[in-house]
């Protein structure tokens, strides 16, 4: 059974009187939608004693998250780590000049943000590699 990482979100239900949501509900025939709410992750002061440290980048022309990922990681896979310390999740949030902490030892931060659970199975379990595209 796969574990959902949206379990602990809240949820929210639009109606046909939301206009933000009105063409999309009246679209698929429906009186309304239930979807999870946009989930935050941040770094307080509880979490300073941390069992990784960072490398930092200021972001330039020509930087990309998955670039900076394949640059660290040696995978391409991982930009959405970068993105999620940073809290700029897309390429389109960063400005030229702005400092990027990428999270290492690889292992480590992905341990903090909870998948490494499958990390070292993805290459052998079909199983894990179904669980952690369903969730992650």
């Amino acid at each position: 059974m796969a574990i959902s990482r949206l379990k602990k979100r809240r949820t929210l239900t639009a109606t046909r009187d939301d206009e933000l949501y009105k063409k999309v509900i009246e679209n698929r025939g429906l009186n309304s939608i239930t979807f999870f709410e946009t989930a935050a992750f941040t770094l307080d002061d509880s979490q300073t004693n941390l069992d990784f440290s960072f490398k930092e980048e200021y972001w330039k022309d020509g930087y990309r998250l998955h670039k900076l990922s394949q640059k660290y990681y040696n995978s391409v896979e991982y930009w959405w780590l970068i993105g999620l310390f940073n809290q700029k999740p897309t390429d389109s949030h960063y400005e030229n000049g702005d400092l990027v902490l990428i999270p290492y030892p690889l292992e480590d931060a992905l341990e903090f943000v909870g998948v490494y659970w499958c990390l070292e199975r993805l290459r052998t379990s079909p199983t894990c590699i179904s669980m952690w595209k369903e969730n992650f």
